[in-house]
Order: structure tokens, then C-alpha cells, then sequence
């Protein structure tokens, strides 16, 4: 490095394994990580060897500067090292193969060749179009399993009871809604619990959960609605409830007994941030409204 400039040949440690490659191909991707540390914005000097240590396992780095290259990705057919590449290119931010990894037709030969569905949530009964299912995939963070049904409060009962034994302790949950006419729901990469602390229900910290709507009464399309950075209070646990996002009810579900009627409540800007030029009553055009039904997909282990 000479004035904050880098030579056009940088040798790579990325975690005991050596690369050497152009500044230009690591640069390629101008939203990356390592386009952001060979910018010449930062002060990055080389170690003794005269290589840039990057604390990473590199087993998988060859991929990425190989997809920098030539701007196509070649990849192995085994599921397990797909996912931890798929890791690989969340952390570099590599964004060519992330969206090209979440392109059903990239799984389509493999998945096929086990016998599993190239499509996501094809269980589902509320989410019908492809088109959502694809979309609600893309928006999901990068965890190469496959989502699969974990509650339908039709089929398994509509009482927060039910839903919690069979949701609670299953990892990253995606919650699907169907109100009257309008579609909507939310995901958290942390299990839902029924668990008390103090005589006190659980609020969840977290930074990854987000809301959607795929059909809302203001004709928007497929709308994501990610988490306030400031109010970080994803969920809330409690026994006696359904699904409930946010720290004040931005999106809860009140699953009832007896009958089985279930109601939902939803208040957005709080936790989640509304979109812009809409209300806080986005989701329904109301605050309270009636669940016709409502679904909880987990990961498949």
C-alpha cells in the first residue's frame, strides 16, 4: 500500500489459505465487503508475508474470488456445502450469489434428484401464488433448508395452547395470516417460547424479524416491513397468546377457545417500521380484525 493506494496484485490469508488475485476482481462488486476494504477508505496494512490476513475459514473463498472473476458460479451439488458457501457470501456480501443461490431453478436439478419440492411453501393454504412464496424466500435471510409446516390453527386448533405445543423450541419460524382478504405475517430467526421470567412474560431482542403483506386493502404489492433498529423487541412470548411481533402489538394474533374464533390486533411503528405513505393500520385497514386462519412454517432439520 503506497499513499493509500493498493498494488494491482493483493495477496490474500483468508484464515491459513493463500489467494492471489487483482484488485480489480476483489473490487468488482462495489457493495461488498471487499470492495469496502480495499477502497483505500481504510488503513489496512499487510502482514509480514505481505499478504491481508482475513479471519475467516477459507476453504470456501476460492468460490467467491472464482464468481468475481467471471461473474458465474459454479458449485458443488452437495446441499451441506452449499449452505456453508451460502454463509460464506452473506459475510463477504456478495450479492450476485446470494440472489442467484435463492433462485429456486439453481436447487431445481438437486432438490428433484432427493425427491424434495423446488418450490417454497408449497404446504401452504393461504400463501397460493408462487409468485409470493418466491418472494418471501428472497426476503428471508440465507438458511438453505427447507421451510416446512409446522401449525395450521385450522387443522391443529385454534387455541394459543395448541400453538405453542407444536411451535415453541423449533428455531426460525415464518408466521403466514389470512384475514378476510388480505395476506400478511411476520419471521423471527429465534424460537418462540412459553416461559416466564420473574411472574413476567418474554419480550425477544432481536435484529433479523420483519414483517410482510403480500395482499393488504391499499393494493401495495409484496411489501417487507423490517425491524426498527431502535426498537429492537422482535417478539413476545406468552402462553396465553398466538404469534405476537413487536413491542407494542405491532402484529398479534389472539387465538381464543371455545368456539375457536380467533381475532388479531395490529398497530405498525412501533417495532416495525410502516411503509411509506401508509398507516399504522396497514396490514387490515384496522386495528382489530378477524383471522380467518393463520400458518407457522420451520425449518426442516
Amino acid at each position: 500500500m503506497n499513499g493509500g493506494m493498493y498494488s494491482s496484485t493483493v495477496k490474500l490469508n483468508v484464515g491459513g489459505h493463500y489467494f492471489t488475485t487483482s484488485l480489480q476482481t476483489l473490487t468488482k462488486d462495489p457493495d461488498s465487503m471487499l470492495a469496502a476494504m480495499f477502497s483505500g477508505k481504510f488503513e489496512m496494512r499487510p502482514s509480514e508475508d505481505g499478504a491481508f490476513f482475513i479471519d475467516r475459514d477459507g476453504t470456501h473463498f476460492r468460490f467467491i474470488l472464482n464468481y468475481l472473476r467471471t461473474g458465474k458460479l459454479t458449485l458443488p451439488d452437495e446441499e451441506k456445502i452449499l449452505r456453508e458457501i451460502e454463509e460464506e457470501a452473506d459475510f463477504y456480501q456478495i450479492t450476485g450469489i446470494i440472489n442467484e443461490l435463492k433462485e429456486p431453478s439453481f436447487f431445481g436439478s438437486s432438490l428433484q434428484a432427493n425427491n424434495k419440492s423446488p418450490e417454497p411453501f408449497q404446504e401452504s393454504k393461504i400463501l397460493t401464488s408462487i409468485e409470493h412464496c418466491r418472494v418471501l424466500q428472497a426476503w428471508l435471510p440465507s438458511l438453505r433448508r427447507t421451510w416446512v409446516l409446522l401449525y395450521r390453527a385450522s387443522r391443529d386448533g385454534s387455541s394459543a395452547e395448541s400453538f405453542h405445543s407444536k411451535c415453541d423450541n423449533k428455531g426460525p419460524t415464518v408466521t403466514i395470516v389470512n384475514s378476510v382478504n388480505n395476506i400478511f405475517g411476520g419471521f423471527t430467526d429465534m424460537p418462540w417460547m412459553s416461559v416466564t421470567f420473574l411472574g413476567r412474560v418474554t419480550w425477544v431482542t432481536q435484529s433479523k424479524a420483519f414483517l410482510f403483506s403480500m395482499v393488504n386493502p391499499h393494493g401495495l404489492g409484496p411489501t417487507k416491513m423490517p425491524i426498527n433498529k431502535i426498537h429492537l423487541k422482535g417478539f413476545y412470548c406468552d402462553s396465553s397468546l398466538g404469534p405476537k411481533f413487536g413491542g407494542q402489538r405491532d402484529l398479534e394474533i389472539i387465538s381464543r377457545d371455545g368456539e375457536g374464533n380467533i381475532s388479531g390486533f395490529s398497530h405498525l411503528g412501533r417495532s416495525f417500521d410502516t411503509p411509506p405513505g401508509q398507516q399504522a393500520t396497514f396490514l387490515t385497514g384496522k386495528k382489530k380484525f378477524k383471522v380467518t386462519d393463520y400458518e407457522v412454517f420451520g425449518l426442516h432439520e
